[in-house]
C-alpha cells in the first residue's frame, strides 16, 4: 500500500523556504548569543527585500518499499510568492491560483519551499536554539545551531488521509561563518500521534545564490522531502527550483480538473501556521 501524505508549512511564516538577499556582511563576534541575534537580525532585513518572485518547480517523487524502489512520477509547477504567500499553477497555465498543491498533484509532497518558515524560525519566541558550534558543511565554514519547536508554539500540520495533528519538531540551521547567510536548514518531525499513520516527516533545504531582477538573492534551488508511514513505505521528493524572475501579474481563484499522469493517492500538507 503506498503511503500518502502532503506538507505544507504555513502562514506563521512557514512555508518551508525563504530567499535572502546577500550583501555583506560584518563578521560577527564569537558569542553564541550575539551571532544568532545578527542572523535574526539580518533575516528580517533580507525578508523586507525579498520581492515578490516566482520560479519554476521540478519534484521527483520516488516511493520505497523494503528494498524496492519505484519512481512514482516527476510534477511541475510554477511557484509564485506573493506577500509572503505561495500560489501554485500548472506549466502553461496564464495565471495563479490559489488551490493548494495538493489538487496539483496528489501523493507526498509539499508546499514552503517558496515561502516563510524561516521567518517563522528566526522572528518568533517560539523556537528554542542551540549553538552547537563552528564547522563546515556544503564548502562553507559556518556556525551550527540546533533547534527544536514545541507542540504548544507548532503550526507543523500533517495530514494523512482523514487523520491530522499538529507536532513539535526539530532541527538544525548552518549559517556562513563570514555572512551569516543561511548555507542549509533541516527540519524532521519524529514524534507524531500513532493515529496519523505516519512515523516521520524530514525536509532538508540547500541554498545557493540566485539571482532576481538585477539582485542576488539567497533561494533553496534544492530540498528534499522525505516521510515513512507506519506500514513502512519510505517516499522521496527531490525538489529544484529554476527560473526566477521577479513577480508582478495578477493572481486569480482558478478551478479546473486534475492533470491527467498525477499520481492518484491522497497526500498530506503540514502547514505551519
Amino acid at each position: 500500500m503506498r503511503s500518502r501524505f502532503i506538507r505544507n508549512f504555513a502562514t506563521l511564516s512557514v512555508e518551508l523556504a525563504l530567499a535572502f538577499a546577500a550583501p555583506a556582511a560584518n563578521k560577527p563576534t564569537e558569542d553564541p548569543d550575539e551571532i544568532l541575534r545578527q542572523i535574526r537580525s539580518r533575516a528580517a532585513a533580507h525578508l523586507s527585500q525579498l520581492p515578490n518572485y516566482t520560479c519554476h518547480e521540478v519534484v521527483d517523487r520516488m516511493l520505497r518499499h523494503g528494498s524496492t524502489w519505484n519512481h512514482v512520477d516527476t510534477v511541475e509547477f510554477e511557484v509564485a510568492y506573493v506577500g509572503r504567500k505561495e500560489l501554485f499553477a500548472r506549466p502553461g497555465e496564464e495565471r495563479f491560483g490559489e488551490r493548494g498543491i495538493g489538487e496539483l498533484a496528489p501523493g507526498t509532497i509539499s508546499d514552503g519551499v517558496l515561502g516563510s518558515q524561516i521567518d517563522m524560525l528566526f522572528a518568533s519566541d517560539a523556537t528554542e536554539f542551540r549553538f552547537v558550534g563552528s564547522t563546515k558543511k556544503d564548502g562553507h565554514k559556518v556556525y551550527r545551531y540546533d533547534l527544536h519547536v514545541p507542540q504548544e508554539k507548532s503550526g507543523f500540520l500533517i495530514k494523512h488521509d482523514s487523520a491530522q495533528a499538529i507536532v513539535e519538531f526539530d532541527g538544525s540551521v548552518w549559517a556562513d561563518a563570514e555572512t551569516l547567510e543561511l548555507v542549509r536548514v533541516d527540519v524532521k518531525a519524529n514524534r507524531i500521534p500513532s493515529h496519523v499513520g505516519v512515523r516521520s516527516v524530514e525536509k532538508s533545504m540547500h541554498y545557493q545564490v540566485m539571482r532576481i531582477a538585477d539582485a542576488d538573492f539567497r533561494l533553496p534551488r534544492n530540498a528534499q522531502l522525505a516521510a515513512t508511514d507506519s506500514q513502512g513505505n519510505y517516499s522521496l521528493n527531490t525538489i529544484k527550483l529554476d527560473k526566477c524572475r521577479a513577480f508582478t501579474g495578477e493572481s486569480s481563484i482558478k478551478y479546473g480538473a486534475p492533470a491527467q499522469g498525477t499520481a492518484s493517492r491522497d497526500s498530506t500538507v503540514d502547514k505551519e501556521r
